[in-house]
Parts: C-alpha cells; structure tokens; sequence
C-alpha cells in the first residue's frame, strides 16, 4: 500500500480542512522532526503534512533537521514525499506565478549532514534520477487537467541560503543553464533516497533571482506575495495527489528497494548501535540480520 506525505511552507496548505486529522508528535534517533506531523484520513486513505520550516516559519534552511523529518515519515510507513517550495527562476520563460516539475538538482549546501550512512555501514545510493517518474506523471496530469502554467524537466541548483544569491553567483547559475534555485530540496531528496522512498519535487515560482535584477535587490515581499498568489493553486494540487498520487505506483519500483544494490558493508560487521539508528531506515533489513 502507498502512503502519501507532503512537505511543505509552513502556514500555506491548511490540510486539516480536508477531512479527519490529528498532530502527531514524532522522535526519531536524529532529534526532532521541524514540527508535529499533521495525519489527515480522505476516504480511507492516510495522508501526513510536515512544514519543514515549522509552523511558524522559524527554521532556516540551514538548520532543517533533514534527517529526523525523513526519518519520521519513514516510521509512518510513508512510501512518497511530495515536496512544494518557493524557487527563483533562472529563465526568462520559467515565469513567476508558474509552477515546475523538478527532476535534477545541482547541489551546492556545504553545512548539512546529508546521509544516513555516515558510521560503520556505507551504502552508495544512486542519484542518477533522483526523482520518481510514477509521481511526476501523477503531477503532470493534475497540472493539465487544472490548466496551471508549469515547467517540466527542471534542473534546481539548491543554496545554502538564507541569503538570496548575488548577482554574480545568479547570472553564473544562468550561464551553466539551471532552471531555478532554491535552499530546501537538498539533502531532502537525497535522505528520501536513501529511505527507499519516492520522491518528487514541485516548485512554486516567486520571482526572477539576481542574474537579470533591476532594482537593487531582490524583494522579498514581493516573492511572499506571490506565494500567497499561488497559496490557493497549490492547494487544489495537494487535494487532487491526494486521490490520484500512486496512480502510477508499482510495486516493483526499484525505488522502495534500492538499497538491495547500495548496501556494500557486511551486515554482520556494522555494530548494533548503528543498526539500531538504521531500524526504520532498514527495516527491510534488520530481520534479515537477525
């Protein structure tokens, strides 16, 4: 069975509105997730809501306990993440107001613990298509169907932030042909990876970055302004993958066992410390090892 979860902007989808829900507060070995995690029941499906800034919109990108979030979900039994954010676009034709599908990322955070394999057992996760193709078809058709203007097959070059970009480091993200930027969907593609979960990103664009900037800054007000513009949109997206998101869900995807071909570490070796932090990341595992 598929389970759904949304990562999003705190304050901006009010999923609580949907139908039967509850706050459920998590602990993961990692330390705490960004908030309590909303569980909303739709028609006999189970969906959660994580704000990854907090409810209130006081963690910055940097400080994001990416680990503990994912690793929260993973103990609800989550198989797909949708993630909805602010980007800047770095196209003229990738427009503010517009959505985009993302489904590459340059990385360039430099502060973030970004795996869960950083002790005695190492596992090398591919990140060729770091996103899932059963989610991003789901996506695209609630996207069309809604006649939304959006952007597909979309390279996102996360920063470390909080800090917007300067002109200089805009205009080469530019020339190097990346289609948005943003602060918040590394590590968190790569974590939901390596915890055999499906992942796909959609991007709400707020503005243009710095590489073809006017005045002399990017204003920040004007980027919330359109985020509450797109607040509504966004919301209608969430209710239809509510319904329709594992339409094209198999249950043989490589994604919910990838790490059958990542895992290099003999099992046996890895101390119980280690295998103990890893319970929900390997629970596919930890029978195995027993």
């Amino acid at each position: 069975m598929s389970i759904l979860a949304i990562i999003g902007g705190s304050g901006l989808y009010d999923l609580k509105d949907l139908g039967n829900s509850k706050q459920l507060e998590m602990k993961t070995v990692w330390g705490q997730p960004s908030d309590k995690i909303l569980e909303v029941a739709i028609d006999n499906k189970t969906t959660y809501f994580l704000p990854r800034h907090g409810k209130g919109h006081n963690i910055n990108p940097t400080n994001i306990n990416y680990r503990a979030n994912i690793d929260a979900l993973k103990q609800l039994g989550v198989t797909d993440v949708v993630s909805i954010s602010a980007v800047g676009s770095l196209k003229n034709e990738i427009r503010p107001g517009s959505f985009v599908l993302i489904n590459q990322y340059i990385d360039k955070t430099f502060k973030r613990p970004n795996t869960f394999f950083d002790k005695d057992l190492i596992a090398h996760v591919s990140l060729a298509k770091p996103n899932s193709t059963s989610l991003e078809k789901s996506c695209s058709d609630i996207l069309v169907k809604k006649n939304y203007e959006y952007h597909k097959n979309i390279t996102y070059v996360a920063i470390e932030g909080p800090q917007l970009s300067t002109i200089a480091e805009s205009q080469l993200n530019h020339n190097h042909g990346f289609d948005v930027v943003g602060m918040t969907n590394m590590p968190e593609a790569r974590l939901a990876r390596e915890a055999e979960m499906r992942y796909q990103s959609i991007g709400m664009v707020t503005d243009y970055d710095a590489f073809n900037i006017t005045d002399d800054f990017v204003d920040v007000n004007k980027i919330l302004q359109v985020m509450r513009e797109m607040t509504g949109k966004a919301e209608i997206i969430i209710q239809d993958l509510i319904h329709s998101f594992d339409t094209y869900a198999r249950n043989d995807d490589p994604i919910l066992t990838c790490l059958d071909q990542s895992i290099v570490s003999d099992l046996n070796k890895v101390s119980d410390n280690t295998m103990q932090d890893l319970k929900f990341i390997l629970h596919r595992y930890v029978t195995k090892r027993n």
